[in-house]
């Protein structure tokens, strides 16, 4: 090559390698921010980009580059691996001393926030969009959802809105119309001498209004939709209540003698179905509430509730059987106080759902956190969550009505 060719491509490297160090130590001067490479190593990389006979292409390590420019943190539903959850009612979410509670909570390791945005009574928790003449009248909007997700995600918390279907004291008292009826044609309710509270759950209605309200909050930005008293009625006088399927069942057998009818299990399924479709095309996960009884699966319980495991469970992303010592007969399981060995009752309840689970569904028990009917310490809550980790289960919920969980929280702290 010739010599005064050579002597400028010398010139103008010099030239480069200058220009790149002054602009690297004026940056270093501006930069209130320490660099994690000694400059040394930094000019020395300079140093063999400008002698290399040649620059094909310059690569950037994603791992250097600051996590705000990288993708947007994943949502804490996408990160849990193991849920730590506790139940709020929608005023105690709204009360003034939500952050001294929701503080108690995370130093507990607490990492789930479930809370009502529509209780059994059918009061409606937030504002909504559409207006719906049914509930109307019953919408009390002390929850603001995008400020209690935003809250909670700050949090590293998931959030999680508990909707209670078929169970709606406020609708079966102003709508009789949507009660399951009595071959005379009148509203049943279960308890004569009590107030209505069961809506039919195969009245086309009633499912409109439910799965309206459950679109409205699957596209509210919330993490999870966790549907509660997804079942048909189990007490009063069962026998005298005719649903609307059955109705119909009744006359299209009339019509085509090869007609099956439906049963409560695929009443309840289909509903869920739509539910999934609505939810997945939100990105909002699905669960469901479901009596710890449902766990043993017998027929009886099935055709009761409408709760079959393995029809149901290909469209959740997870089942929480309501595990309650306090609610089963005092010699279940042939046992002499099943009240006091929750271990062993929510051991086989969570065992024989994984028996019949399907379609990777999580398994998230709720557990008893209050005292009733129990001689409820720390030894109580202790035996149920070490029986939720024997059962290798996904995380577990604490539920207690009154939400009065400070000293149940202490315990698990000190665990």
């Amino acid at each position: 090559m010739n010599l005064n060719i050579k002597t400028s491509i010398c010139k103008i490297s010099s030239l480069i390698l200058f220009l790149l160090i002054s602009f690297f130590l004026s940056c270093q001067k501006k930069s209130s921010l320490n660099s994690e490479l000694p400059g040394l190593e930094v000019l020395d990389s300079i140093k063999s980009v400008v002698s290399s006979d040649s620059v094909n292409s310059i690569e950037i390590d994603d791992n250097v580059i600051p996590d705000s420019l990288n993708e947007t943190r994943p949502l804490p539903s996408q990160t849990i691996d193991f849920t730590r959850g506790i139940y709020y009612t929608a005023y105690t979410l709204a009360s003034q001393n939500f952050p001294e509670l929701l503080g108690q909570a995370k130093a507990a390791s607490i990492n789930t926030i479930v809370f009502d945005l529509k209780n059994m009574h059918g009061d409606i928790f937030f504002s909504r969009g559409q207006k719906d003449s049914l509930t109307a009248e019953n919408i009390i909007p002390i929850i603001n959802i995008d400020e209690t997700v935003k809250s909670l995600h700050d949090q590293d918390m998931k959030a999680v809105s508990r909707v209670v279907m078929f169970h709606d004291r406020y609708l079966a008292g102003k709508y009789p119309e949507l009660r399951p009826q009595t071959e005379s044609g009148n509203p049943w309710q279960e308890y004569p001498q009590g107030e209505p509270s069961w809506l039919d759950p195969s009245n086309p209605k009633v499912q409109n209004h439910l799965l309206t309200l459950i679109e409205e909050i699957a596209s509210s930005g919330i993490d999870e939709l966790q549907m509660d008293y997804i079942r048909f009625p189990t007490q009063g006088s069962q026998s005298e209540a005719i649903f609307h399927f059955q109705k119909e069942d009744s006359l299209k057998s009339l019509q085509d003698s090869t007609y099956i009818k439906r049963s409560r299990s695929d009443i309840i399924e289909q509903f869920i179905k739509e539910a999934y479709d609505i939810c997945s095309k939100h990105g909002t996960r699905l669960t469901a509430d479901v009596f710890a009884i449902v766990s043993w699966q017998r027929k009886v319980d099935i055709e009761s509730t409408g709760q079959d495991i393995r029809k149901i469970s290909i469209y959740l992303n997870a089942i929480h059987p309501m595990i309650y010592s306090s609610h089963f007969d005092k010699n279940f399981g042939f046992r002499k106080d099943a009240h006091n060995e929750p271990y062993y009752l929510v051991y086989q309840a969570i065992g024989l759902l994984k028996s019949n689970i399907t379609n990777n569904c999580l398994i998230i028990p709720y557990l008893q956190a209050n005292n009733w009917r129990v001689n409820y310490k720390s030894e109580y809550i202790s035996a149920q969550l070490q029986a939720v980790k024997d059962t290798d289960s996904d995380g577990y919920i604490l539920w207690n009505s009154a939400n009065r969980y400070a000293e149940t929280l202490k315990w698990i702290t000190n665990r």
